[in-house]
């Protein structure tokens, strides 16, 4: 039996059941790492997503995690509720140009903590730090999608 809207569990409630927080901006400056993203928590936003809203979302989902250049927490959150937000149909425009950075909160003192942390991190280079590969690598292969960034690695460099 098919859920109706309302009963549906939107992104942030899937992004928390899989065990991330919902806000981008906590991970905002910590560059693409696995302690924030990695393919089990993929996995698990995957199944939520086919569970939720079917199979072609979570196939929608599948391609965005291959088609961002650098998987940091930050930037996926902000592209889930991009697609989320586009009725689960992704297109590469969607991405923005955050290059992991995000910065919110529910007070201007909050947004301002937030910042000054992300500044922090950023030159200390932990927003530097690139994963990606490591992040996306097995969820890609178990979902039949070729890592975009690794064929451009291999066509350009490997020669």
């Amino acid at each position: 039996m098919e859920k109706n809207l309302e009963e549906r569990a939107d992104a942030r409630q899937i992004v928390v059941e899989a065990g991330m927080s919902d806000r981008p901006e906590y991970y905002s400056g910590r560059g693409a790492i696995a302690c924030d993203l990695n393919d089990k928590i993929l996995e698990k936003v995957f199944q939520g997503i086919k569970i939720e809203h079917g199979d072609e979302a979570a196939r929608q989902f599948a391609q965005m995690v291959a088609d961002i250049p650098k998987l940091s927490a930050t930037d996926f959150l902000l592209s889930l509720y991009r697609l989320e937000g586009r009725d689960w149909r992704w297109d590469k425009k969607m991405m923005g140009n955050e290059k992991g950075v995000y910065v919110d909160g529910p007070t201007d003192e909050a947004k301002i903590s937030v910042g000054f942390a992300t500044i922090a991190g950023a030159l200390c280079g932990d927003s530097s730090r690139d994963e990606t590969g490591y992040i996306r690598g097995e969820f890609l292969r178990r979902h039949g999608i070729q890592d975009t960034k690794a064929m451009y690695r291999v066509c350009f460099f490997e020669k």
